[in-house]
């Protein structure tokens, strides 16, 4: 079938959806079968030329496909119901906490800045709103690849001249989004430590139009963590790996209870890149919804900053790059069988067990 047949066949889909229940599930369908293959093989094949040619296919099917969802998702939006008639929110009664606790994620940012601080790390705080340049121009994102896609994240319109948002943070002509990933701190790290070794983080809200399911949310937290010096290899990847798992998921000093694996895989800005899996616990269950039973789950990207990124201000340096998501992190620590449920008034999901 030609782009254009498979676009037609959605959009008949689309329309003999009668709910957006049904909606969203026909789309997710359509999107396994016709696009999540061309993004794995954009991620198999070394050729160049190979993966600009997948990435501009992918663009395309994804922005006209995303068009035609938000288009016949109006038809099922709830401002087309009488303001009566809206759901109202849902009361859960069959959970008492009879002691005062945290929130799950708290507890979570918490362990997080007790590492950062026993760690050495200087904590670096930006905008979520970031220019474009920022985001994936000054990190080698390329034009094609498929994050740069309306259908994949979230551009904002150009603030008019006068107003508040004008006024107090962005004077330039720049095109601004809300970032996808907490990495562009980095770069100003880099510019704030010029020619100087440090240990760097930043941690925060990050914003990706993705569906909301059992791993995922379309806006979640990221830490970010940025090691330069004049020496650096993978053995001292691996440390700050294992330091980092051992001190966020089974507390401070204690060993890595769970087998993890380091995996080749692939991020424009870094170069070699990997993926760390860690050994999930449910002896391989498809009914599995953290790992789909591969007896793995997928739990942070690493590698070594390139180059040309170094090159403006550590040319003689060396520099890890890792990233996490904290509700990814905190549905593995308490055994969270869904990360939507960390947003959800069940209060059984939101406390911390007690000790």
């Amino acid at each position: 079938m030609t782009e254009l047949e498979i676009l037609k066949e959605l959009e008949l889909k689309f329309k003999e959806s009668s709910s957006r229940e049904e909606l969203d599930s026909v789309f997710k369908a359509w999107r396994a079968q016709h696009t999540l293959p061309i993004r794995e093989q954009i991620k198999k094949t070394n050729s160049k030329e190979e993966k600009k040619e997948l990435g501009l296919k992918l663009k395309e099917l994804t922005e006209k496909s995303q068009t035609l969802y938000e288009a016949r998702k109006l038809d099922f939006s709830s401002w087309n119901t009488p303001f009566f008639e809206v759901r109202g929110g849902e009361e859960t009664t069959e959970f008492k906490a009879n002691y005062s606790s945290r929130n799950l994620l708290s507890e979570v940012f918490e362990s997080v800045y007790q590492f950062l601080e026993s760690n050495n790390f200087y904590f670096f705080e930006t905008s979520e709103i970031v220019q474009v340049k920022e985001n994936f121009d000054r990190l080698l994102i390329p034009e094609s690849h498929p994050a740069r896609a309306e259908s994949d994240s979230y551009f904002l319109s150009k603030a008019q001249s006068g107003s508040w948002f004008h006024r107090y943070r962005f004077l330039s002509s720049e095109p601004l989004m809300l970032r996808t990933h907490t990495t562009t701190s980095t770069l100003k790290l880099l510019r704030k430590y010029k020619s100087k070794k440090f240990l760097g983080a930043s941690m925060g809200n990050v914003y990706r139009k993705e569906d909301n399911d059992s791993t995922h949310l379309s806006q979640f937290n990221q830490l970010d963590l940025v090691w330069v010096d004049k020496k650096l290899d993978l053995t001292n990847l691996r440390e700050l790996i294992e330091k980092l798992i051992s001190s966020l998921l089974f507390g401070k000093d204690s060993e890595i209870k769970s087998n993890y694996r380091l995996r080749p895989s692939y991020f424009p800005f870094t170069s070699p890149s990997y993926e760390v899996d860690l050994e999930c616990n449910c002896k391989k269950s498809k009914d599995c919804s953290l790992c789909k039973g591969t007896g793995w789950i997928e739990l942070l990207g690493c590698g070594f900053l390139r180059q040309e990124i170094l090159d403006k201000t550590h040319s003689s340096y060396v520099a890890i790059a890792l990233g996490i998501g904290i509700e990814r992190l905190t549905i593995l620590k308490y055994g969270v069988k869904d990360v939507r449920e960390l947003y959800r008034n069940n209060l059984s999901n939101l406390v911390t067990p007690m000790s």
